[in-house]
């Protein structure tokens, strides 16, 4: 007996984001202020930025289904909504720890299309053929979690579809976990999060991971400024000011600013 597989079969899906406002703003904020795993942050930011997603309306259920790679590639569309740099990122050299600027533009980060089959593959292994999904956030999630068994062994167990995963995945040769790795890989749809370079400081070949939750969403404080700014000057209530369009908030915070600089 085979249980259904879980991963969406969509790997990039259309996306319609939401009417961006201070609310939707701070949604996103207090998603990354809460301390949460990343599978979880990624998962909350991608409910509070799109409306749509596939066409249809957005369940939390859906975004923990889609495929790892296609997670990652939404989350940076969703971050290019909200980053407005001159195109540079800001990374540390793995070896020398100095700062260095890097070009980035999200919006047209390369990506891997998914192969076929998609999202399932079955692979002959020394115990026979099986077959597994490919990895999505729940199982992501799973993974952060701490646990004793080896991560290679726990998401073979966790991506197999047969009655008896857990033991396969236990069973595996190490031949076998790299040639299910590799299929996986294949199938799995993806989105270029690495860049490589050298360091100017110390001249080292260095890979520097983006990650936009480090960087490319808003901050509660400076939400919660504008709201302190504007109910100051005009009275509004938080409700009023949240509810507003985001560039109109900011153009009247800009215009307290340049008020006071008189």
């Amino acid at each position: 007996m085979h249980r259904a597989a879980q991963t969406l079969a969509v790997a990039f899906p259309s996306h319609t984001p939401r009417s961006m406002t201070g609310d939707v703003e701070l949604g996103v904020a207090a998603a990354l202020a809460s301390g949460r795993r990343r599978p979880d942050a990624v998962t909350a930011v991608l409910v509070h930025v799109f409306s749509e997603i596939g066409g249809l309306a957005t369940e939390i259920g859906d975004v923990w289904r889609l495929a790892s790679g296609s997670r990652e590639w939404l989350l940076q569309r969703a971050a290019a909504l909200f980053w407005h740099d001159a195109g540079w990122f800001q990374a540390r050299c793995a070896h020398c720890d100095a700062a260095y600027d890097l070009p980035l533009k999200l919006a047209s980060a390369p990506r891997k299309p998914a192969g076929r089959p998609f999202p399932t593959v079955t692979v002959r292994t020394s115990l026979g053929a099986r077959q597994f999904e490919v990895p999505n956030g729940l199982h992501e999630a799973d993974l952060a979690k701490d646990s004793p068994h080896a991560p290679e062994r726990r998401l073979v167990a966790l991506c197999g579809l047969g009655r008896d995963a857990q033991a396969d995945a236990d069973g595996f040769t190490e031949g076998d976990l790299r040639v299910i790795e590799d299929a996986l890989d294949a199938a799995a749809p993806d989105v270029a999060d690495e860049a490589s370079i050298i360091c100017p400081a110390c001249k080292t070949s260095t890979v520097a991971r983006i990650d936009p939750l480090d960087f490319a969403f808003p901050d509660m404080q400076g939400i919660l400024r504008d709201v302190h700014a504007l109910a100051s000057r005009y009275h509004w209530s938080e409700d009023a000011i949240l509810s507003l369009p985001s560039a109109r908030r900011r153009a009247y915070v800009r215009l307290i600013g340049q008020e006071a600089r008189r």
